[in-house]
């Protein structure tokens, strides 16, 4: 009988390790890749506190250059996820510009991002940008930053898509502002701890 118990006990943690895929995150390790502007730079650390506190991965953020060259870090496998703007994207990949609806224009992007690169793009934060180091962009060139990803990171990370859409639509431009504001100050990687533990995320 207690043989028994002695190989049960073993068998039922394995099983419970496969149940909940953020052990299965533990020890393993992620790259983000960001531009050199302040809100990529401020979302870049808040992924990274995000995930590591939550799951226990590691996570690195490499500064390659500007989003485009983000972009091919990741398509290429250097990097895991990158911030991009829908505006941007859709430009830059030929769609359709005569498309005023955010909505839409997301969802089209989405789809042609999942088509032609097997990317996934998860939910917009809820600021618009990019912004310059300096706190400064064009309003007209303004449009909702989101996270993206590829199906294959998604298929390693099995949480990671649930956990970060945790931060969509809850980062407004009043609050991108007000951090950007902050780490004049304050360390970055501070302030953004402080942000994900006043709103009970970390």
């Amino acid at each position: 009988m207690k043989k028994k118990v002695v190989i049960l006990i073993p068998g039922f943690i394995f099983f419970l390790f496969l149940a909940n895929p953020v052990f299965s995150c533990v020890g393993r390790v992620l790259t983000i890749a960001v531009s050199n502007s302040i809100d990529q730079v401020i979302m870049g650390h808040m992924l990274a506190i995000l995930i590591n506190e939550r799951t226990g991965t590691t996570v690195n953020i490499v500064q390659p250059g500007d989003f485009k060259i983000c972009h091919e870090t990741v398509l290429k496998g250097k990097a895991d996820i990158y911030i991009n703007y829908i505006g941007m994207a859709q430009t830059t990949t030929g769609g359709s510009s005569g498309v005023d609806d955010p909505q839409e224009v997301y969802t089209l992007v989405r789809q042609l991002y999942k088509d032609e690169f097997d990317m996934i793009w998860l939910k917009p934060f809820g600021f618009q940008g990019p912004l310059t180091s300096e706190g400064n962009h064009k309003k007209e060139l303004a449009t909702l930053a989101a996270p993206v990803t590829t199906r294959d990171v998604l298929r390693k990370f099995p949480v990671l898509d649930r956990l970060i859409n945790k931060l969509g639509g809850r980062i407004d431009n009043n609050t991108i502002d007000e951090l950007r504001k902050k780490t004049e100050n304050q360390d970055i990687k501070e302030a953004v701890r402080d942000f994900l533990e006043t709103r009970r995320l970390i």
